[in-house]
């Protein structure tokens, strides 16, 4: 028949009870103790120090066990705070005894002193224990006990239980008593079914029981142990494998994050690489126009200058004939001028020697000046005529030769500007040559895994031919390495005047020695 369980309120009441006993056993301890004490310490020299000497020994003593208590029911046990508060209770117990007659002289008074302390300790303990249950804590005081008449019957397997529970964390006797008993279940069942020799003949596995008690396992955990362990390894192994598998995963990952990395960069070095030659074909345009409008600026000049000395030779030469013109005439008139003064003269003195003579001569006179009059005014009018067809045909040889020159001028101007779309059809299918080019040969330095300084030489060498192809023959240097400037290489491959000069060289020398880019 199972007892009836206690009432919850029979055990308050019960707690109340032992909660009010315990305070009034602490209470008449301290009480009694603290004369004690007082009156040793008075005795031995303590002074007004003997009035707080006990306060201090039993305070003490209560915090030791206040905290011992409440870092157990926190599942912090501090043993030495236990340790502590047990001497000092030992100590007050041994100052209570010589406050009177020395203990061995009076060993009733002795344990009477030693009552209150003990009876408060036990209260102590017994706290401690219940709060040890109740939170189920794995310490060493809360494991089970083995029974005294097991130690009395069976000392060594005992012993060796005993040993066994404190190893190996196991706190409950009565599943240990089930582990040895199933063991020794199972031992007698081998025995049983194996005879004689039954150890041999049940093999490594079956004797996994024996093998694993030192260590706590039970028959059954014992038993699956081969499976479980060969559970663990392919767990063991399915785990490395992932693991590797993992690491296989980053490796690849930061081999793509490597190679987007290197294309990136080859695809900005390509970017840049594709502006410099945009850059140097497109000054290269400008340069051929710019040479192309001079050509045409310089033939326009030439044109207007020989105009201007058509015009004035025309000009200088119309002067030179009017002036050649009128000299003439003024040479005739003189002449004719000349002769008349001598007529005259003679008229005059044949006018001495006859009137008649001289007024036949007068008419004679007469009619010859007004025929030379009539002649005069007949090649005046002529020499006139003559002039202005002159002026006339000059007038149409300038606009002529102005008309030839302005011709020449247009079809300089035309072939200038035919020149300038050449040189930038030429300019645009060098520059898409030159990009094919450049790319390939990214390509292949890639592939031949070169070093940048000779990528650099190598772009330098590029450079070096797409300028001296891009040049006509007779506007081409002496040297080729002059059609491209150190200013130039300086800026491709951003770096000083020095090294780029060292890039332009090495550049040179490969072009010598075969490289065509």
């Amino acid at each position: 028949m199972t007892p009836r369980p206690w009432s919850a309120k029979a055990m308050r009441a019960l707690i109340v009870a032992a909660g009010i006993c315990a305070a009034v056993v602490a209470s008449i301890g301290f009480v009694g103790s603290y004369t004690a004490l007082r009156d040793l310490a008075m005795r031995r020299g303590f002074g007004d120090f003997s009035y707080v000497f006990p306060v201090g020994i039993d305070a003490g003593i209560v915090a030791m066990y206040a905290l011992d208590l409440i870092l157990v029911w926190r599942r912090m046990p501090k043993p030495v705070l236990r340790l502590l508060a047990h001497l000092l209770t030992l100590a007050t117990i041994v100052f209570n005894a010589y406050s009177g007659q020395p203990p061995l002289e009076d060993p009733l008074s002795a344990a009477m002193h030693a009552v209150m302390p003990v009876l408060f300790v036990a209260v102590v303990e017994a706290v401690r224990h219940l709060i040890i249950r109740t939170n189920r804590l794995s310490m060493k005081v809360a494991s089970d006990r083995v029974p005294l008449h097991r130690w009395v019957l069976a000392p060594w397997p005992t012993w060796c239980l005993y040993r066994r529970m404190r190893l190996w964390e196991i706190t409950s006797y009565a599943q240990m008593v089930a582990m040895e008993k199933d063991r020794t279940v199972y031992r007698a069942w081998l025995q049983h079914k194996h005879g004689r020799g039954w150890k041999k003949k049940a093999g490594a596995t079956a004797m996994l029981p024996f093998t694993m008690a030192p260590y706590g396992l039970t028959v059954d955990q014992a038993l699956v142990l081969p499976e479980e362990q060969k559970a663990a390894e392919a767990e063991r192994a399915a785990a490395e494998r992932e693991r590797a598998a993992a690491a296989e995963a980053r490796e690849e990952q930061r081999a793509l994050e490597a190679e987007e990395r290197a294309a990136a960069a080859q695809v900005r070095r390509m970017e840049i690489a594709a502006g410099v030659t945009t850059a140097e074909h497109r000054i290269t345009a400008e340069t051929t126009a710019a040479q192309a409008e001079s050509r045409a600026a310089e033939a326009a000049a030439h044109a207007e200058a020989q105009a201007a000395e058509a015009t004035a030779a025309a000009a200088a030469e119309t002067a030179a004939h009017t002036a050649r013109l009128a000299a003439e005439a003024t040479r005739r008139q003189a002449e004719r001028d000349a002769k008349a003064a001598e007529r005259s003269a003679e008229r005059e003195e044949q006018a001495e020697r006859s009137a008649e003579e001289a007024e036949a001569k007068a008419r004679e006179e007469a009619a010859r000046r007004s025929i030379a009059e009539d002649r005069k005014r007949t090649a005046d009018a002529t020499a006139e005529a003559e002039a202005k067809e002159r002026s006339a045909a000059a007038d149409k040889l300038f606009t002529a030769e102005a008309n030839r020159i302005a011709k020449e001028h247009d079809r300089a101007a035309a072939k200038a500007e035919e020149e300038t779309a050449e040189s930038e059809r030429r300019a645009a299918e060098h520059r898409a040559a030159t990009e094919r080019a450049e790319l390939a040969a990214q390509e292949a330095e890639d592939l031949a895994r070169l070093g940048a300084r000779e990528r650099a030489e190598r772009k330098v060498a590029r450079m070096i031919l797409a300028a001296w192809n891009a040049l006509p023959a007779e506007e081409r240097p002496d040297q080729m390495d002059k059609v491209v400037s150190l200013d130039e290489v300086g800026a491709a491959l951003n770096v000083k005047q020095t090294v780029a000069g060292e890039r332009r060289q090495a550049a040179m020398d490969l072009i010598k020695a075969g490289y065509a880019g």
